[in-house]
């Protein structure tokens, strides 16, 4: 049953008084029944109407779609809840930590008080968005912080865990929230909104780091899926064609191993300090934002380009058809030619 007032408690604690907070709720060894109940459910829903409200009474924030979009928003935000409980409780046990959902439970919600009150804050007009990036900054670092104690994940591994669990939850959400049709929302909550509630160009009031980098590839990912192409009738490739392919492709490559490095770099770095300073988890804070773009990198290169991400799908097809089926069709054989003559720069960079 819903306590009002171990809410209140729990809530003032992870705002002011965060690694205290989460240890004695530690120590209460609560299962996630108690959490969802008593914490996670009624932020995560009571954030949403705060900020519905605030957005509604000062005309401040994005329009909402009425209470049917609302509905949708919640419960897209729930799902991703659990689903980052799921994520980060099953890479912590991959990862020789502790496969424990009511720990894990714990955690993501003591973690998450600060970004559910940043936003519920947010639609306050002319500094609701800092509050917001601030807020879900400090969220992620005391993510960060309390996930050792929580699920006994070892220190070789704990930069990892953080980066790999972090990406496949935003990933995930972004699945979730396009589903249910709320994907609007993660850029309309971190778009800053000027005097009179006119919002800025997205590319102004975007942050740094993850937050950032979230809303970048959401603008991508929306022009990159807005792309059409008329393939040939004939179904041929043309040299260009593969050319620019191999070119977006090598560069994507080359973009994912140097954040690779630079990543392995970091966690060695880390692991060789008793504890994290402040400035080694801005730079993990800035390291999942590249993991977002790196993961996106080939889109990225294309749309960034200027060119058109339908046609990139269609000549990697072409080209995969043509390495495994080339006897399919007259338009197989031809790309395979094609294929052979770039044979061995492909079999580095090409995904088939």
């Amino acid at each position: 049953m819903f306590d009002p007032n171990r809410f209140v408690e729990l809530i003032k604690g992870g705002l002011l008084e965060a690694d205290a907070n989460a240890g004695a709720y530690r120590a209460e060894n609560r299962n996630w029944q108690y959490t969802a109940f008593t914490l996670a459910g009624p932020l995560i829903v009571l954030s949403m109407i705060a900020a519905g409200l605030i957005a509604w009474l000062l005309n401040s924030g994005p329009q909402f779609g009425g209470f049917g979009w609302w509905l949708a928003s919640t419960l897209a935000s729930l799902a991703q809840f659990a689903l980052a409980v799921l994520i980060f409780t099953a890479m912590a046990g991959a990862m020789g930590g502790r496969r424990d959902f009511d720990r894990g439970t714990a955690v993501l919600a003591l973690a998450a008080i600060p970004a559910y009150v940043g936003n519920a804050l947010g639609t306050f007009p002319w500094i609701g968005w800092l509050i917001a990036i601030v807020l879900s900054i400090y969220g992620l670092i005391c993510l960060y912080r309390f996930l050792p104690d929580f699920l006994e994940v070892p220190d070789s591994k704990r930069v990892l865990h953080f980066v790999v669990s972090l990406v496949l939850t935003v990933i995930a959400s972004f699945v979730i929230a396009s589903g249910l049709g709320v994907g609007a929302y993660v850029e309309s909550t971190t778009a800053r909104i000027e005097p009179g509630g006119r919002s800025e160009d997205a590319a102004s009031s975007r942050g740094g780091g993850f937050l950032g980098e979230v809303q970048r590839n959401a603008e991508i990912y929306d022009a990159a899926m807005a792309d059409t192409y008329s393939p040939p009738d004939n179904g041929r490739l043309k040299r260009q064609q593969v050319e620019e392919y191999l070119r977006v492709m090598t560069r994507a490559k080359a973009m994912q191993d140097d954040y690779a490095a630079r990543m392995e770099s970091l966690s060695k770095e880390i692991e060789n300090k008793e504890d994290a300073s402040f400035s080694d988890l801005m730079k993990i804070y800035q390291g999942v934002g590249g993991a977002i773009s790196i993961g996106n990198a080939a889109m990225d290169i294309v749309k960034t380009g200027g060119g058109n991400w339908a046609e990139h799908i269609w000549v990697e097809e072409q080209l995969r058809v043509a390495r495994y089926q080339p006897d399919a069709n007259d338009a197989a054989a031809h790309n395979r030619e094609l294929y052979d003559e770039f044979a061995t720069q492909l079999d580095g960079v090409a995904p088939f």
